[in-house]
């Protein structure tokens, strides 16, 4: 269960972290993702024949026809999907539920395409990339993808007892009553947020904490987002402030609401790098560099502590960032960019 109590059972730091490190060097460098992306889609595809990638495309040509572009898409979903829920296999007493809260992000990832989804009311043959490691399993949000209507995937959230099925429910039925997307998007996080709380209110240690500060500055990115959409005018300031979250790390609501240009609101945070040398850069580009910072964050765990949580961390962002990093580069090619553009797209860890 979601909200089962890890506290009683031993936590296995030692081992879970001396498995982790081992993998760390299966991951690719920034010399490999020059080199793939100066291929052609089915040089890549060869390239990630002969790696870990392998086993998820030979699956791919067996079971169905594909185009190798979504053969590839398959591949890094797969073989990603399956790394990280080995991850959290392995882990025991404490790092198993905060290994389940860093995992929630697979579970906020494809609510919020399920949202997007209703909202903009498409017809869409076939499924979306599910993100497959997190506690509500694929084929859930695939019969969600399957309802007739909003109200039949609200009943089927409400038939599971899963509290982040429930927090589903609450997203969608803002959404039946009208409500913007990011409203709508906003009731489903802080009910998410919420759950994850009841999970790290058992473990108010060094560890406990990291987790809830990297949960903080991902709310710190949604409120910039919509901070930066006030400024930019394209959305109406009162509005905006019933759109902010609580439970910032580094901008609480006050900094927030009362902050008219972007140096009183990132000035020192630990976002304060982020602040434009050129007053004329656009501010819609913020979160997404943020974002990015929030990465390079994560990976810069890894040596920190051996037998905490950290390691943890390290290795699921350095995961899903393979995986967005090849993602963006075969989106690349399949465009004809340039290598040196292609590049300029990734997270590249130093």
């Amino acid at each position: 269960m979601f909200l089962k109590d890890s506290t009683g059972f031993p936590e296995n730091y030692g081992y879970l972290n001396a498995r982790l490190r081992a993998h760390f060097s299966d991951f690719l460098g920034r010399e490999d993702y020059r080199r793939i992306a100066s291929r052609s889609l089915e040089g890549i595809e060869l390239f990630l024949l002969e790696t870990r990638y392998g086993k998820s495309f030979r699956k791919s040509l067996v079971e169905q026809p594909l185009s190798t572009h979504r053969r590839i898409e398959m591949a890094l979903s797969d073989t990603a999907s399956d790394s990280l829920n080995h991850a959290r296999q392995m882990a025991m007493g404490e790092p198993e539920d905060l290994m389940r809260v860093l995992l929630a992000r697979a579970d906020l990832h494809n609510g919020r395409l399920l949202l997007r989804y209703f909202f903009t009311g498409a017809v869409y043959e076939g499924n979306p990339v599910w993100h497959g490691y997190g506690s509500l399993p694929v084929p859930f949000f695939r019969q969600l993808w399957k309802s007739h209507s909003l109200s039949h995937a609200i009943d089927k959230c409400l038939s599971s007892e899963h509290p982040l099925s429930s927090a589903l429910a609450a997203g969608c039925s803002h959404l039946r009553k009208g409500s913007t997307l990011p409203a709508s998007e906003r009731v489903f996080l802080s009910e998410v947020l919420s759950s994850l709380e009841e999970i790290l209110n058992r473990h108010r240690n060094k560890n406990g904490n990291l987790v809830r500060e990297l949960l903080g500055r991902s709310i710190d990115i949604w409120n910039m987002n919509i901070w930066s959409r006030v400024a930019a005018d394209t959305i109406d300031r009162e509005k905006a402030f019933g759109l902010f979250i609580e439970g910032g790390f580094s901008l609480p609501l006050e900094r927030l609401r009362g902050s008219n240009n972007v140096s009183q609101l990132l000035g020192a945070t630990v976002w304060e790098s982020l602040i434009p040398k050129d007053s004329g850069s656009p501010l819609v580009m913020m979160p997404g560099k943020a974002g990015r910072l929030f990465w390079l964050w994560q990976i810069s765990q890894r040596r920190k502590d051996p037998l905490g949580i950290e390691v943890s961390i390290a290795f699921i962002a350095h995961q899903l960032v393979e995986w967005q990093n090849l993602n963006a580069l075969v989106v690349g090619v399949d465009m004809g960019l340039e290598v040196g553009s292609i590049m300029g797209k990734m997270v590249l860890p130093g």
